[in-house]
């Protein structure tokens, strides 16, 4: 073991302490460790004796955990993670003491210290006494394991002003999406299609999460910004004079990518022509491409994954029917923050912490009135719309109440939105009002079905009868 100032986290020993409490930090300081701070994990029934505890250690810092049952696994890992992990998470050169409690409690130590829960410094120990010598002593505790969930603190540790997907999920709608990205992201050289709305977080997903159990990095494409007489160009690459304006050599994202995850975000606006050309090499054992004005192949080893904000219907409908086929094996429909308010106010505290300026509480904001809110709102912008409050609370941090705030936040809580162009009314235009009247129904709330995915869910929102939906899709056909 190092030497220098550390932290020690320890449970009580209800049977031995303050003996073995005494002893671990003889121990450490033998070892020529200086411990400036003990966090202390004890049970109600064993509140008596943190007086003499505190007397032989005046750095301590105890924590009450109340368990009823101290080997259960559950209960322990969640009160660690609530009551524990956001003291000690970041802390540097934390020593952990796993031998005092319940074979469960040394379980949980395990688990989170394999899933990466705690700082890169952190050191697993055991304090032991020899029962025929009386002599004790603090070993290290090997423990070498790694999760994906620990490539994916590292991530987030790393890069602490980026949004980050918690691969913890509490509501039921998440944990199941993020349990087939987990299964999906395993499988090597198998492409992955995302659909999920705005603002939901699906290159964070990518960035993060998948590049993390996949274990590497990942080049980024916005469909949507390709120009669309260079889009084949920016895919494939070209060489010098293979068209006009070609004055230099160009590397594509495919040679970008070797080794890596090419992720093409908003894949509906990658045009049909690249499609087509990037199918072959999908449908190629060897992902083998041409580049432009070039006589030989190349290779690209990539992971392809591929998002849209569209319905899996619209999807179908923008791209090439082959190309979809062949991106969509593994597909992943991440559900809206509304389908998820068990998880919203971690949302929210993630929100805070990477949009906050040093001038702002380090705590996110939080009483009845914003928690109502929360819990309410259709967040439509998803993690945009956590943003927008964000930012009106930074805005207003000590000038305005919550209630002022929220007040001038405007959502608009019915996601059947921008359903018609001015162009669409043209086919009305030489019909009668009755004949009109049929046809735009019909086509509202063919749209509207399409959008919210069922018609319990459209005629939820619309404020109608599944009944009334369905007589409108009948009544064109009249």
């Amino acid at each position: 073991m190092k030497s220098n100032m550390v932290t020690l986290l320890t449970w009580s020993s209800e049977n031995h302490d303050p003996e073995v409490i005494k002893n671990v930090l003889k121990d450490l300081k033998k070892a020529k460790h200086i411990v400036n701070k003990v966090y202390y994990l004890y049970q109600p029934s064993q509140e008596k004796k943190l007086v003499e505890i505190k007397q032989l250690c005046p750095c301590l810092e105890p924590i009450c955990i109340d368990l009823d049952k101290p080997t259960d696994h559950k209960k322990i890992y969640d009160e660690i993670r609530n009551k524990v992990l956001p003291f000690v998470a970041k802390i540097q050169n934390l020593f952990i003491n796993i031998s005092p409690g319940t074979p469960a409690m040394h379980a949980v130590w395990l688990i989170l210290y394999a899933a990466g829960s705690f700082s890169s410094g952190t050191q697993l120990i055991s304090s032991q006494k020899n029962r025929i010598t009386g002599e004790t002593s603090c070993d290290d505790v090997d423990f070498p394991i790694t999760t994906y969930l620990s490539e994916l603190r590292k991530y987030e540790k790393e890069n602490p002003n980026e949004p980050y997907y918690e691969p913890e999920a509490k509501s039921k709608a998440r944990q199941l999406a993020l349990e087939k990205v987990r299964a999906y992201a395993s499988i090597q050289g198998v492409p992955m299609l995302l659909l999920g709305e705005r603002g939901i977080g699906k290159s964070r997903l990518v960035e993060s999460y998948i590049a993390s159990i996949k274990k590497k990095k990942v080049v980024t494409v916005a469909c949507g910004t390709l120009d669309s007489t260079l889009a084949e160009s920016a895919m494939f690459g070209h060489k010098m004079g293979s068209f006009t304006g070609a004055i230099n050599d160009k590397t594509g994202y495919l040679e970008e990518a070797n080794g890596k995850i090419l992720f093409l975000d908003e894949i509906q606006d990658l045009p049909k022509n690249v499609q087509r050309k990037l199918l072959r090499t999908l449908q190629d054992k060897d992902h083998r491409y041409r580049i432009l004005g070039d006589t030989k192949e190349a290779k690209a080893n990539i992971e392809l994954v591929c998002a849209s904000n569209l319905t899996e219907k619209e999807l179908r409908q923008k791209l090439d029917p082959d190309f979809y086929d062949r991106i969509s094996f593994y597909k992943v429909a991440l559900p809206p923050l509304r389908e998820c308010r068990e998880d919203v106010f971690d949302d929210w505290k993630e929100v805070w912490k990477t949009v906050r300026l040093d001038s702002c509480p380090i705590e996110a904001p939080m009483d009845d009135l914003l928690k109502n809110f929360l819990t309410t709102s259709d967040l439509p912008g998803n993690f945009r719309s956590l943003q927008t409050i964000a930012y009106q609370f930074i805005a207003w941090q000590d000038k305005k109440t919550t209630n002022e705030i929220l007040h001038n936040i405007s959502f608009n809580n019915n996601p059947i939105t921008d359903c018609f162009n001015i162009e669409d009314f043209a086919e009305f235009q030489n019909l009668s009002w009755q004949e009109a009247t049929k046809h735009f129904q019909h086509k509202f709330a063919e749209y509207s079905c399409n959008k919210c995915e069922t018609q319990g869910i459209a005629a939820q929102k619309l404020g109608c009868t599944t009944k009334t939906l369905q007589n409108a899709l009948k009544e064109i056909k009249k």
